[in-house]
């Protein structure tokens, strides 16, 4: 009986008290790990290279209040209720490493780099580039160890959009150094307007905003000047110390959110919207304003923020200016082959603005006085001729305006598909006046490559024709010199009828129709594209 009631006593004691006590007959707590002064063993914790690998033996999560030694990190780590201020449960940073809460860390959301990277609009998926940038500076003398997750970063203002990932999971940052911590981003915007990041580790805050934008869809091609630009440009182009204005209007579908303001400026002058909000269609309005303070006959490019390229300046062709500018008359206009491209600049043309509906560009143009002289041709790489006479007899040998041919580079800026042949002679009164639109033959003019055989029978008369060429040609020559494509007899008739410009290896056949084979008749040739 004795025994039983021992028994009874010592379940009894440990049911009411449950504390247990390791080297003290006096547990302060359930357990008490205690040899005052004198203990010399300590208290190992279990241990893993990953608090990820820990276990709740009875299933489930990990227990809050469990301990454990990381042995990657050399730390002691507390799973909590509340980890790192992420609001969830969660293992602690290192304790008793460098803390986050010390006054010598700090963090930044906003410098270059940081903070959103990547495009956002409204419907349309991120992509890996879509991330999220914070970076931490320890300027502590203490090692900073801490773990990242994607609870760090609280994403608002638009919907559809979370945390995927965060590179790298574990953090740890010596005195005097820095990390970047990126959190990539996934999912669709369902909105637009401002996209706000909250990045929080423990008392360290960041916040990076970027605009989503809306799904509006702009029509570059339909879009126009609904106030023309005053004064008048694409005759002449842009001139210095002029003042202009106008109004170009934009249309727009689908438009669901507010547009931000768009200001761009070049060589003085401003083409700017006002911003506003998009709803269903309609338009939006770049209004250009300012004074030009580039270089005479110049041009400006302006890329607005829907992707539309606005030109203001000369024309590319005389074809385009007649397109732009109906009812502009023969005459010499200025045109850029390349609009504001880097390989021309604008220059002068001759424009023929009424024959078979205008258009055409001069290209070649050498009005040669007969005699025993024989002038070089001159190969413009640069400039187009213009014409000065149009008299036989008359000698334009040389001049820097009137004589003269557009090389290779200079024709396929221009852009062409028809060309124009129209020359004539004092031996004889035919008349040789007809256009082309020969793909093969306007290749060759344009590369060299090939020949243009192809005329004789792709060609249209006007109605001055009288020439037995091109119809009646059965040869052509293929030079082999840049820029006599269109001098070098391209079409002939064998010792009968050429078209011939400095024709011949010692440059002495001036011939239109005919075969002198020599340079004594008064010739003008010209050729003219659109």
């Amino acid at each position: 009986m004795k025994k039983l009631f021992s028994l009874f006593l010592i379940i009894t004691t440990t049911l009411l008290f449950s504390q247990v006590g390791i080297g003290t007959t006096t547990p302060r707590g359930g357990l008490d790990i205690n040899k005052p002064i004198t203990n010399i063993y300590g208290l190992v914790l279990p241990t893993n290279s990953n608090p990820a690998n820990m276990q709740n033996p009875q299933g489930g999560n990990v227990p809050e209040g469990t301990l454990m030694y990381d042995s990657t990190q050399d730390c002691i780590r507390l799973y909590k209720k509340n980890a790192n201020g992420g609001g969830t449960s969660g293992w602690s940073d290192c304790l008793g490493a460098g803390s986050l809460s010390s006054g010598g860390v700090t963090v930044d959301c906003s410098a270059s780099g940081n903070g959103f990277n990547g495009n956002y609009k409204k419907g349309t998926a991120l992509t890996s580039i879509n991330t999220f940038k914070v970076t931490i500076v320890n300027n502590s003398l203490s090692v900073v160890n801490f773990s990242s997750n994607t609870n760090d970063l609280t994403l608002s203002g638009v919907g559809g959009i979370s945390v995927a990932s965060v590179s790298p999971a574990t953090v740890n940052i010596n005195g005097g150094e820095s990390t970047e911590v990126t959190y990539t981003l996934s999912g669709t915007p369902d909105g637009c307007g401002s996209l706000q990041g909250d990045w929080v580790k423990r008392s360290l805050h960041c916040t990076g905003t970027v605009s989503v934008e809306g799904a509006t869809v702009f029509d570059c091609s339909k879009a126009a000047w609904s106030v023309a630009v005053s004064p008048e440009y694409k005759l002449a182009g842009l001139m210095n110390g002029q003042s202009y204005s106008g109004v170009y209007s934009i249309p727009y579908s689908d438009g669901s959110c507010s547009l931000a303001p768009d200001i761009l400026s070049a060589e003085g002058l401003t083409f700017s919207y006002a911003g506003g909000s998009a709803s269903g269609s309609g338009t939006i309005d770049y209004v250009l304003s300012g004074t030009y303070q580039g270089a005479d006959h110049g041009a400006v490019t302006f890329t607005t923020a829907s992707g539309c390229q606005v030109y203001i300046g000369v024309c590319s062709s005389c074809k385009e200016l007649l397109a732009q500018v109906p009812g502009t008359s023969d005459g010499v206009y200025w045109i850029d082959p390349d609009h504001e491209g880097t390989g021309f600049s604008p220059i002068k043309a001759q424009c023929d603005m009424s024959t078979d509906g205008g258009g055409w560009t001069l290209i070649l143009n050498y009005l040669h006085q007969g005699g025993a002289t024989s002038p070089a041709l001159n190969l413009r790489l640069a400039t187009l001729p213009v014409i000065g006479s149009s008299t036989l007899g008359d000698n334009e040998a040389g001049h820097p305006d009137f004589w003269g041919n557009a090389g290779r580079s200079l024709q396929s800026a221009l852009n062409s598909t028809e060309y124009l042949f129209y020359g004539i002679t004092s031996f004889h009164s035919r008349v040789i006046h007809f256009k082309t639109p020969h793909a093969a033959s306007i290749h060759y003019f344009k590369t060299g490559s090939g020949n243009a055989g192809g005329i004789r029978s792709s060609f249209t008369p006007f109605s001055d024709h009288t020439a037995m060429i091109p119809g009646a040609a059965n040869s052509t020559i293929t030079t082999t010199v840049s820029g006599r494509e269109l001098c070098e007899f391209p079409f002939y008739r064998a010792g009968q009828y050429t078209w011939g410009i400095a024709g011949s290896g010692s440059n002495n056949r001036w011939e239109v129709d005919d075969f002198p084979n020599n340079s004594s008749r008064n010739t003008l040739h010209r050729v003219w594209v659109r």
